[in-house]
């Protein structure tokens, strides 16, 4: 028996043994088979509590903020965001991406101390690192939005959990904020609990929260500027909520889909297949990288750079805003042409394609029912749609996928070693430790 099922044995044979059930052991454990949910659901329950979380306390609070952010604008401040922790938001809310209306342009990680010394009196920043330079911007009298991550110090992190408490002007969001959004994320990032692997909780959710928060905020920003509503309303930031639960509907609706990839992709781990992620103008591949509670046998691999790196019988996750973009189908040719199979995670067809999608080229593809070659909302004052989904339901389409895999792999008694956040105290060392456990066995 597997340790899977002796506990679910142990478990249910207990319960049954408190409430009076008359049932023999075997019997119990099939009960417990039978009544726990896949993990896949398990994660995307768990971004539904977000969903719901953020369109009931945390949208009075982006309402409150747009009007802050369009009193800025309408007095001539300026507005600035430096929200962006996490592996793909950075690009999934650049500047110049389909949909954005680009109210709130974005820094990276390489933003310098200096670089905050402009924002003032009159502006608007929102945040999410909450360093004393943030602290300063908010003295000299810019308005400031702060969102909690898992990653950084605030007043409901535990005492002697993150490396970042202590690091050097390291503040609380708090101490940094007019207003704070919090997603509900656990500091720990991930949210499934594999008893196969105790140290790590599994599948990290932090895209649905200040990724959903920029595209809430910024249309709101853009209702009250060029769309001329009023001050107050959130009809939005509420509208984008409940396109996005709408269409994560639809990819719960698709689980046995998500269910037959990992599935394979499991086989393919069995005969020895390494696990690889593409991407390209966008930093989908990355999420699924080196990421906190995510796996450690992922790797970012290039078409240029295959020779020696991969073989045939190799799988690759290609992650896309379009269905069309020519470098992802260009990857794809180069991808197959080595061997390897093709998963891909995106838009079916995006609006406007003229047919050459990447579905013709892939082995297995799970559609994140996001169609938009911009974005979803249609506001007064834009020729196009803004605020797309299509980078928020990746996401949460790839980690339902992970979170099938990992469970279908500790079937098959391969279980996977787990990245630890490194913002977590001993995570860089376990990652040291789990990442060479992968490189050598290759899960």
């Amino acid at each position: 028996m597997k340790r899977r099922e002796f506990a679910a044995t142990r478990l249910t044979g207990l319960a049954a043994g408190i409430s009076g059930l008359s049932m023999n052991t075997a019997e119990a454990a099939e009960v417990k088979r039978e009544t726990v949910k896949p993990y896949g659901v398990q994660y995307y329950e768990r971004a539904v509590e977000i969903w719901n979380r953020e369109a009931a306390t945390e949208l009075p609070i982006i309402i409150q903020a747009a009007d802050k952010a369009a009193e800025s604008l309408k007095n001539g401040g300026k507005l600035y965001s430096h929200a962006h922790f996490g592996h793909m938001l950075v690009k999934e809310l650049r500047i110049g991406r389909p949909g954005n209306p680009d109210y709130l342009p974005t820094g990276t990680y390489s933003t310098k101390d200096e670089e905050y010394d402009p924002i003032g009196k009159g502006d608007f920043l929102f945040f999410d690192g909450p360093k004393l330079r943030v602290k300063k911007a908010h003295d000299r009298g810019a308005f400031t939005l702060g969102a909690r991550v898992p990653y950084l110090p605030n007043k409901t992190t535990p005492k002697g959990v993150l490396t970042t408490l202590g690091a050097t002007d390291n503040l609380l969001t708090e101490d940094c904020s007019d207003l704070v959004l919090t997603a509900g994320v656990p500091f720990c990032n991930g949210v499934l609990n594999y008893p196969e692997i105790p140290a790590v909780r599994g599948c990290p959710l932090s895209v649905q929260g200040v990724g959903n928060f920029y595209w809430m905020l910024s249309a709101e920003i853009a209702m009250r500027d060029k769309g001329k509503g009023p001050m107050g309303k959130g009809d939005k930031s509420a509208e984008y909520l409940r396109i996005v639960k709408q269409r994560g509907l639809k990819i719960r609706n698709s689980f046995d889909s998500i269910d037959a990839v990992a599935k394979a992709m499991a086989g393919y781990a069995a005969q020895g297949a390494k696990y690889f992620c593409f991407s390209f103008g966008c930093e989908m591949a990355d999420e699924n990288t080196y990421r906190a509670s995510g796996l450690a046998m992922t790797r970012n691999i290039v078409p240029r750079d295959l020779s020696g790196k991969v073989k045939s019988g190799d799988f690759v996750i290609i992650g896309s805003e379009l269905s069309d973009t020519k470098e992802n189908i260009e990857a794809a040719h180069a991808f197959k042409s080595a061997g390897m199979k093709i998963i891909y995670i995106g838009p079916g067809k995006t609006e406007g394609s003229a047919g050459d999608d990447l579905p013709k080229y892939a082995d297995h593809h799970i559609d994140t029912f996001s169609p938009e070659r911009d974005g979803v909302l249609t506001v007064p004052g834009f020729d196009k749609k803004i605020c797309p989904t299509t980078g928020v339901l990746y996401a949460l389409t790839l980690w339902m996928l992970n979170a099938q895999f990992i469970a279908h792999m500790i079937e098959a008694d391969m279980t996977p070693v787990l990245n630890m956040g490194g913002h977590l105290i001993g995570g860089n060392a376990f990652n040291k430790d789990v990442r060479a456990i992968a490189d050598k066995r290759g899960y």
